[in-house]
């Protein structure tokens, strides 16, 4: 069974990282930054989704992991012909996955605790 502690930390982590981009991509002049902020943000989101997968067999994570590979392989084709609209599918992947951190978060806190958790 997937820890409290360790969805607790995987959805904070997230949440500071989508933050950092946002204020980066609002308040920073340059995108250097902001790319820098969403490659971290995925290097954790696909850590998080490989030891997920590995450990605990959870399936939804497989589903991320193929589609974040293939959205990071046809990024810079994407960004080569679309320009800064490509960022939009990688912004759709990223919510994706922290809805699910989140529905996940929140069905291990529902769940009814045991003997030793206590």
């Amino acid at each position: 069974m997937i820890s409290k502690f360790r969805m607790k930390i995987d959805l904070l982590g997230q949440a500071v990282l989508i933050v950092a981009i946002i204020l980066l991509a609002c308040f920073a002049t340059g995108m250097r930054s902001t790319n820098t902020m969403l490659v971290v943000l995925g290097i954790w989101q696909m850590a998080s989704a490989i030891h997920l997968v590995y450990v605990y067999s959870h399936i939804k994570r497989l589903n991320y992991v193929k589609t974040a590979i293939v959205l990071a392989v046809s990024l810079p084709l994407w960004l080569r012909f679309v320009g800064e609209l490509a960022y939009f599918p990688v912004a759709g992947v990223v919510i994706w996955y922290f809805w699910q951190t989140i529905t996940d978060t929140i069905k291990v806190y529902n769940r009814p605790r045991s003997f030793w958790d206590l």
